[in-house]
């Protein structure tokens, strides 16, 4: 793999329509889109990358009316980029504007878990494993920035107590969600994407929290990462031989899904990277990494990527999801997966 094939998949992707759900475009499609094109800037210094980022984040926060949501959340981690990278404070209060809704106003279930919100929809005491990524992720690289525990501390209880919920005993998958109004797990889906969120955020937070900062923590990450673990080796029961995963993950009939696929061989290569995932995960990894390339067009658009997906009454509705269009998540995860691959590879 070259630079130039991560390039390719990172000018289409600035090249796209961000807004595709039409709920405006600071949403958590953005966010994932830009947190990939983060990770490929951080490891290649694409400085064409980097000013995309800021004419986006730039633009938005001028000129849009900005919701407090979990899902909103997600295009936050590229403004700790730009934070960090020109020490601007505008950056940095935006970014506390969030978590001060995080930490303080946005929902909760009775076991202090954010409900899942997002524009226009309220999912009043349910819990998806969406939000370990699009929230948790942010709160734990806000605490290391700010030197702030309680943010830490928060982000990492967001991931575990979300895992310990969803996670199903028998084959340690996560299902999409929960709702503590009906006492069960909606639609009983162990859905492909939604797993990916967990095993990127794990390796996320794990990263970040490899500094002293770090080590004041090592208690609840191994709670998180033993939970992570034993999701590891459930995903790498079922992962198809043709090295991607399903949308249902338990299900072979239904379709392989890519972006799920990008987001699991990304979190199990980085887990194995960092150390608390054992050689089977590099292995499956290693396998679903050049499974997902296969599945990038000449154009650099990630195919088979299933538009949003909310919690379906049923497991045919997610079998039923479409897959035939580009989407920044599919475009994100697929970043942060040849990014990975890009840095084993040095």
């Amino acid at each position: 793999m070259t630079i130039s094939f991560i390039n390719k998949v990172a000018e289409c992707t600035m090249r796209m329509d961000l807004n595709v759900d039409k709920k405006g475009e600071w949403d958590w499609g953005a966010g994932v889109a830009l947190y990939g094109l983060r990770r490929v800037y951080e490891q290649t210094g694409n400085k064409d990358i980097y000013l995309y980022i800021k004419r986006f984040v730039d633009y938005h926060m001028e000129h849009s009316e900005l919701a407090y949501t979990v899902n909103t959340t997600a295009p936050l981690l590229s403004v700790i980029l730009l934070y960090k990278e020109t020490g601007e404070s505008k950056y940095l209060s935006f970014c506390e504007s969030f978590t001060s809704w995080l930490m303080k106003d946005a929902p909760r279930t009775e076991n202090r878990e954010l409900e899942h919100t997002v524009i226009n929809s309220k999912f009043s005491d349910e819990i998806w494993v969406d939000t370990i990524f699009m929230a948790g992720v942010f709160l734990v690289e806000m605490g290391c920035l700010t030197k702030n525990d309680r943010y830490v501390e928060e982000g990492i209880f967001q991931a575990t107590s979300h895992m310990e919920r969803l996670m199903d005993e028998q084959t340690k998958l996560l299902y999409h969600g929960y709702s503590y109004a009906t006492r069960d797990h909606l639609s009983g889906c162990l859905w492909g994407r939604g797993n990916s969120w967990a095993v990127v955020s794990a390796a996320e937070i794990a990263e970040l929290l490899q500094s002293e900062l770090g080590a004041r923590f090592n208690g609840q990450m191994e709670k998180l990462l033993r939970m992570i673990a034993a999701q590891a080796e459930g995903l790498c029961a079922v992962q198809a031989d043709n090295g991607l995963w399903h949308t249902i993950l338990n299900d072979p009939a239904s379709y392989c899904e890519s972006s799920a696929s990008a987001g699991i061989a990304y979190g199990l290569s980085k887990g194995a990277r960092l150390g608390y995932l054992a050689g089977e995960a590099a292995a499956a990894a290693a396998k679903g990494c050049e499974a997902v390339k296969a599945k990038i067009s000449r154009d650099g658009v990630l195919t088979d990527t299933s538009i949003g997906t909310g919690i379906h009454k049923n497991l045919d509705g997610y079998r039923l999801v479409p897959k035939d269009k580009i989407m920044p998540w599919g475009q994100g995860l697929a970043l942060l997966m040849l990014s990975e691959m890009d840095r084993q590879r040095m």
